[in-house]
């Protein structure tokens, strides 16, 4: 499956001029045209206008999922009152390689106009549509929605496969366009939507407020096929009093049936009042006013101590495409958790002002979807960085957020966050001696505060000059007694036991590492561990001996333990893709598996995760809620004895806020 991507900070990834009218026509077009809700609006008007920037790239010149879309758009149509006026372009493929403008038929498509070969993340082109589309087809009410990738407020939208290497459009340039449209045609937005990643943030409805009354975007991926459009526009054009409000609960409920029938629990999909995101985001900007006075104050090594307490207040925060394993440096959080997630007194912000976000919260989202499995998604998200400060990146990042028309004191935090991240002064963690009593090792954890994670090491010491590295697991010991009462801190684990191994459909089954989920998911009432695999693409060639083509990511576990019994099980229920660094989120929802599905372990290599292609795991069907649980597809519990025998060698690994691991 295919997914519409998501923008981020490297490298960015390869992913109309008509207007001839009678005189006549023109001068009663432009007296007509006005802001959204205008009431001098002539009633011969139509009743709503709807129009749909589709950027092809890779979703449509490889799946066909703009398409798919259209087809779906076209199940629909145009009528009298309502006029669905699309323009295309941006996709490596017969006839989407020129922009074109096309109405919407019943079952067709009819060309208005072919503008050569246009750049589609250019705004200046997407001012030009939105231009023409309000004086060639004037309305009422106007709706605006952008197709195809997004990456939130830093990444922007959109990517030309036609011109590769030229990026997104950003922000900045999506506001500059609408500025530019809304001083010559005096038009603004009644919804401005985005079928596209990651685009439901504070920061983006903000900056959106001044030219739309209601935001549709998803803070989540989504997954590609996108919105259900033959929904959407039945609504606006067959319901004569659909509103924003109205259309904007109809795109999300009709967006989440669509992904249920994908088997996706981890869609988002949020209808925000733009009106009040004012409110929302200054609220905001008093909480991070608070966190930066207290990063400026005291000594360093005071600064140092505040910096790692936000350090891990974000780390615990719900949020969305972050990942140090495989590079995703979206770094958007769940708004309401982050401001909700510090212990009182931690920073100096009160619960009044904490409560004042989420009352600012509470009106602007006036309606919120998500999937089961993100049950606490609040609708908005907030770029904090967490991955993206690492030292090589986040000059790039800041200066990209620093672009952003938003309130100083969230530039301000997201400033000094970065600042004292790339301090070489900071405090860095450090692992003591190994010890072992018993069945349990330990080690001592020198600033325990400044790191992330901790986890055991599996080495198979046969060779003890290149010893190799077999696995990781969480931390799973106690520090024995005596131990830890000099108030330092301790790691603790069991060397011999509590290895796992993957059960393979054909073959014998596989040892696998076992993560804590790095990016924290929303569900409740259980936890979530990844195993780090890269999964064979097998609708491509894949030569013995040759390049072997698919796609690196983590399949999902979910560990439950029995209350009564405590029984423990680790089922497999799910294949997440890592999408590496590219400023574009892909629509990489997680996967349902299949029997027959075919994969690699990932083992750590000089700190990379590369795939041990001597060993293959063959994957089951992992069911659904109602699978009897002794058809699970589980994990099994190994000893290290049975892994490597008298030559297996033991040690542990931290990760610090910046990602940098320490084996």
């Amino acid at each position: 499956m295919h997914y519409k991507s998501t923008v981020h900070i490297h490298p960015p990834s390869p992913w109309s001029r008509w207007l001839l009218l009678p005189l006549l026509a023109l001068m009663l077009l432009l007296t007509a045209c006005g802001g959204s809700g205008d009431s001098s609006k002539s009633d011969d008007q139509a009743r709503a206008t709807v129009l749909v920037y589709v950027v092809g790239s890779d979703l449509e010149d490889e799946a066909d999922m703009a398409t798919g879309n259209l087809e779906e758009m076209m199940k629909v149509g145009s009528s009298q009152d309502v006029n669905i006026i699309v323009e295309t372009g941006g996709a490596d493929k017969d006839g989407w390689r020129t922009v074109k403008r096309q109405k919407v038929l019943k079952g067709s498509m009819e060309v208005i106009a072919d503008e050569g070969v246009q750049r589609m993340t250019d705004p200046d082109n997407l001012q030009k549509f939105i231009e023409w589309g309000v004086e060639a087809y004037p309305a009422k009410s106007y709706h605006l929605v952008f197709w195809n990738h997004g990456g939130g407020p830093l990444g922007g939208f959109g990517g030309d496969r036609n011109f590769p290497g030229t990026g997104t459009m950003s922000m900045p340039q999506i506001v500059q366009a609408l500025e530019g449209a809304k001083q010559s045609t005096g038009a603004t937005f009644d919804l401005v939507g985005f079928d596209a990643c990651l685009m439901a943030s504070a920061e983006v409805a903000y900056m959106l407020s001044p030219y739309a009354h209601y935001l549709v975007a998803s803070q989540e991926i989504e997954p590609g096929p996108g919105w259900d459009w033959t929904s959407y526009l039945n609504h606006v054009v067959g319901d004569s009093g659909s509103t924003a409000v109205s259309a904007g609960k109809v795109i999300a409920d009709a967006y989440m049936a669509k992904t249920a029938s994908l088997q996706s629990n981890f869609a988002t999909l949020s209808v925000t009042d733009l009106s009040k995101s004012a409110a929302l985001i200054e609220s905001v900007d008093v909480i991070a006013r608070a966190i930066v006075e207290k990063l400026n104050t005291g000594t360093a090594a005071q600064q140092y101590s505040a910096w790692a307490d936000l350090a891990y207040v974000r780390r615990v925060t719900h949020d969305f495409q972050t990942s140090w394993m495989f590079g995703n440096m979206f770094d958007l959080v769940d708004l309401t958790d982050f401001v909700t997630k510090a212990p009182v007194g931690m920073f100096d912000y009160t619960p009044e002002q904490v409560e004042a976000v989420q009352n600012a919260m509470n009106e602007a989202i006036v309606y919120n979807r998500h999937g089961k499995e993100l049950h606490a998604a609040s609708g908005q998200t907030l770029y904090m960085p967490l991955v993206s400060a690492q030292p090589e990146y986040g000059a790039a990042h800041l200066r990209l957020h620093s672009a952003l028309d938003i309130p100083q004191g969230l530039k301000d935090l997201v400033r000094r966050y970065i600042e004292l991240a790339a301090s070489p002064d900071l405090p860095k963690p450090s692992l003591g001696t190994l010890e072992k009593t018993g069945d349990t090792a330990y080690a001592q954890l020198n600033n325990p505060g400044f790191a992330a994670l901790e986890y055991a090491n599996l080495w198979n010491n046969e060779n003890p000059n290149i010893p190799q590295h077999l696995a990781v697991k969480p931390l799973d010991g106690s520090v024995p007694a005596g131990v830890g009462q000099d108030d330092k801190a301790y790691l603790a684990a069991r060397p011999y036991d509590g290895w796992f191994r993957l059960p393979s459909a054909v073959g014998d089954s596989v040892l696998v590492s076992v993560l804590p989920d790095d990016t924290p998911r929303m569900a409740a009432g259980y936890a979530m561990y990844t195993v780090p695999v890269f999964a064979v693409d097998e609708d491509e060639d894949n030569e013995p001996g040759g390049r072997i083509n698919g796609e690196s990511g983590v399949l999902l576990v979910e560990y439950n333990e029995d209350d009564a019994t405590a029984a423990k099980t680790y089922r497999v229920v799910g294949f997440l893709a890592g999408n590496g660094s590219s400023p574009l989120a892909s629509r990489a929802d997680p996967s349902v598996l299949k029997q027959g599905q075919k994969f690699h372990p990932l083992v750590l290599t000089d700190g990379e995760w590369l795939p041990d292609l001597s060993r293959t795991i063959i994957g089951f069907d992992a069911g659904d809620d109602d699978t009897p649980q002794d058809q699970w597809w589980q994990l099994q519990p190994a000893t290290s004895h049975e892994l490597c025998g008298s030559d297996c060698g033991f040690s542990f690994g931290i990760v610090d806020y910046q990602g940098k691991m320490t084996m």
